[in-house]
């Protein structure tokens, strides 16, 4: 993918694989896999989407996705020696892009979502209106 230079080609190609990680990365150890339909949530579809313009953001993407990946491998798999390490060779490959610390996470957030004030504000607000309706 590193070799292709229109941006539009390139966001075809790589958009499919990182959805695909990503999938992937939900599907594993998910019994839900088998009672019905696992997908990708249309807002982190959505940022896959919006966030994949360079080979930097597939490292990224890639990162973040097999570090879901590895954090769901059971110890007592027999191919779980096998599998994080092929995890450990995609990592690795991430961290050696040197591109990892440019970015933003798909699945963790790195900012609160909501003002600690903007809380406290609401909370005070609350108390008030059912201290007046005792």
């Amino acid at each position: 993918m590193s070799a292709l230079r229109d941006p539009a080609i390139f966001r075809f190609c790589a958009i499919p694989q990182v959805m695909a990680i990503g999938t992937l990365a939900l599907c594993y150890n998910n019994i839900e896999v088998f009672r019905g339909v696992v997908k990708m949530r249309r807002g982190l579809t959505a940022k896959v989407i919006d966030r994949t313009r360079t080979m930097s953001d597939v490292y990224g993407a890639f990162f973040d996705f097999s570090c879901m990946l590895k954090s769901k491998v059971n110890k007592n798999d027999p191919n779980a020696t096998k599998t994080l390490s092929s995890l450990e060779a995609v990592l690795k490959t991430c961290r050696d892009s040197g591109t990892l610390n440019k970015r933003k996470s798909y699945i963790i957030r790195s900012e609160p979502s909501y003002n600690s004030a903007l809380i406290v504000v609401v909370f005070i607000i609350l108390g008030l209106d059912f201290v007046r309706t005792l």
